[in-house]
């Protein structure tokens, strides 16, 4: 996997909108901040990487880069993550080679082809209702090959 170049702290500022949207959320408990505010802040403070229209896959652990800039509360991140990437175009973005990008919405390396399997079980699982009537699906072994194309 290749890894992204380390990013200057002092590359990102507080817009205007993210100081009032995190000055809204700043004095109540944690569970009262709704996952789609929480999104909110983080699309006001890194837009490159958090598009909702035409979401691209995120940068491995980009969260302890999004923790490390100390910008945003951890708890805000993580309930924006968890939002963001169980939406489905999140998860219909998610094919093998695809570029992930970083906060600046550069190239940080390759979605693996496993990652695009949970992806697609994520999304499978996430379309089908959990009830008692559902059918369940096993899966004993899958086998995949990897087939060079001839030149």
């Amino acid at each position: 996997m290749t890894t992204a170049k380390h990013i200057p702290l002092d590359t990102f500022s507080l817009t205007e909108e993210a100081i009032k949207l995190l000055d809204r959320v700043n004095s109540r408990p944690e569970d009262d901040i709704l996952h789609s505010e929480a999104l909110r802040i983080v699309r006001a403070v890194w837009p490159a990487a958090f598009s909702v229209s035409s979401p691209r896959p995120l940068k491995i652990h980009i969260h302890k880069d999004m923790e490390e800039s100390q910008l945003v509360p951890p708890c805000v991140i993580h309930k924006a993550l968890k939002f963001f990437t169980s939406q489905d175009r999140y998860l219909e973005a998610i094919k093998p080679g695809a570029s992930r990008i970083n906060l600046l919405g550069q190239k940080a390396g390759k979605v693996r082809l496993r990652e695009a399997v949970d992806a697609e079980i994520k999304r499978y699982n996430l379309s089908h209702p959990h009830t008692e009537q559902r059918e369940r699906v096993i899966i004993r072994q899958i086998r995949l090959v990897s087939v060079k194309k001839a030149s």
